[in-house]
């Protein structure tokens, strides 16, 4: 077979949809792998429902991901590349009408002049006598044809006899014999190509050597081999993919939160582990139990005999995991860089902190987030003074009968740092520790509700360090008087 070239042909009728990117991922990975030929065709043919918003939308979608490609048309801020193009679709209309007459003159296809009340007659008689509908003008002679001058009609393929097998590479052996299929349609009365034409017509011209896809397109593909035989272009190979779905088990409706591809960079995820987690949708790495894969990882391991064909379904829960796990592979450098803006959006003022101040407030959050957004939680207590404390962690801490005197031991073991680093206020805690008989967490916990007004967050050292001593004290001397009001 020829070097491989596959392509993603999504209609631009929305946000670029997560089981679209699924399939566009999929593509690209194979393509990386084989050193083949990415192509971007936008189906664009639906004028109701495309606006070059929608377009831009997916262009960003796709850059996001790193899902570039080797041809494609003008998208975006992004020139038309390739030597097979227009790679749109709405473009190509004269090429797909050239195509399906080619086929009546070749006898493999007919013009169709039957009324919708005649074509519903004709389809109710065909399933009374449990065969596939073939319109009376099948078999009409030339003249019978030309009859008819330029009465309303459509063109319907000639659908052979036999059956059609495909060696699918992931669905295995799949076939269907051609007596259950209409004649269907491929040219609509106004000339215009049905999708079924106009998408063989694409991918032939276009040398493309294998269609991967979702299987809700398997049933089309037998309309497909026969298209692509009757005109005489070279079989791809197909490779029908499960569709993502829910936490339900449902098909990931375009109504839900992370349908949108967007919506996941919007919630502080990183691309790079969207492609991963993705990936593993229809994907089993050979290492057993290995997950984490960079995105040059997956270019290196991706091979289609570990395709599978069931459906998995988005477990966020693990998803989080993995997204975690990549935030902690970023240099500090780079996670500050993606938190800054975060940081800014959510009204903290980091003008007055120096570059060093922020790195270490990134090295400190790192082991610690999910995702990039939940560094706002981490950190607000930086930019603003404590209001209020969390219920739970008063009531366990400092609705006590000691609770007083323990922030005030506290308190000046804090004013006894000489060194204020992590080391040297953890020393004087141990010290404290020591003194008293007391576990650590007895002191670091008030501690950190007093400096976070939380009960969980950052490790409490690093945090104290980076506060300040001044500030520090100054929040344990409120921490204490709220605790003499309780």
């Amino acid at each position: 077979m020829s070097t491989v070239r596959c392509r993603i042909a999504p209609s631009p009728s929305g946000f670029l949809h997560l089981g679209t990117a699924k399939m566009a991922l999929f593509n690209h990975l194979f393509a990386r792998k084989m050193g083949g030929t990415f192509i971007l065709r936008l189906e664009d043919t639906d004028a109701a429902r495309t606006e070059e918003e929608f377009v831009s939308a997916m262009c960003e979608g796709f850059k996001w991901l790193g899902i570039d490609w080797d041809e494609g048309p003008a998208f975006g801020d992004e020139p038309e590349k390739g030597d097979y193009g227009p790679y749109r679709q709405s473009q190509r209309r004269d090429l797909h009408v050239r195509e399906g007459l080619r086929l009546v003159e070749e006898g493999k296809a007919y013009k169709c002049f039957l009324t919708r009340e005649e074509i519903a007659a004709e389809r109710e008689a065909a399933r009374r006598e449990n065969r596939s509908f073939h319109s009376k003008w099948r078999d009409a002679s030339p003249d019978e044809v030309a009859a008819m001058g330029d009465a309303p009609h459509v063109v319907r393929f000639r659908v052979p006899e036999g059956a059609t097998v495909i060696e699918d590479l992931v669905q295995g052996t799949v076939r269907t014999e051609n007596r259950e299929i209409d004649d269907f349609v491929i040219l609509k009365p106004n000339g215009d190509p049905i999708f079924h034409l106009a998408v063989v017509v694409d991918d032939g011209m276009m040398k493309i050597t294998h269609v991967i896809r979702g299987d809700d397109h398997l049933t089309n593909a037998f309309r497909h081999v026969m298209l692509f035989n009757a005109l005489g272009y070279d079989l791809p190979r197909f490779a029908h993919l499960p569709m993502v779905l829910d936490e339900a088990g449902k098909k990931y409706s375009k109504r839900m939160r992370g349908a949108n591809v967007l919506d996941w960079r919007d919630d502080g995820y990183l691309p790079q582990a969207l492609i991963n987690y993705v990936a593993l949708l229809g994907w089993t790495p050979e290492e057993e139990n290995r997950e984490l894969f960079t995105p040059e990882e997956l270019q290196a391991h991706f091979t289609p005999d570990r395709w599978g064909k069931s459906a998995a379904r988005f477990d966020l829960k693990k998803f989080n995991w993995l997204n975690g796990q990549h935030i902690r592979m970023l240099s500090v450098e780079e996670l500050l860089d993606l938190v800054t803006p975060i940081l800014e959006k959510a009204g903290f003022d980091l003008g007055g902190r120096s570059r060093p101040w922020l790195l270490q407030l990134a090295a400190m959050c790192r082991e610690k987030l999910h995702t990039l957004n939940d560094i706002v939680a981490q950190t607000d207590f930086f930019f603003q003074d404590i209001t209020e404390y969390e219920e739970k962690p008063v009531k366990k801490h400092w609705r006590k009968d000691d609770a007083a005197e323990r922030m005030a031991r506290l308190m000046a073991a804090m004013e006894s740092v000489n060194d204020w680093t992590h080391d040297g206020i953890k020393a004087a805690y141990a010290k404290l520790a020591e003194e008293t008989g007391e576990g650590l967490g007895k002191l670091v916990h008030p501690t950190r509700l007093a400096l976070t007004g939380k009960s969980v967050g950052p490790g409490l050292f690093e945090l104290a360090e980076l506060l300040g001593k001044e500030e520090c004290l100054k929040r344990m001397r409120a921490g204490l008087e709220y605790v003499k009001s309780l």
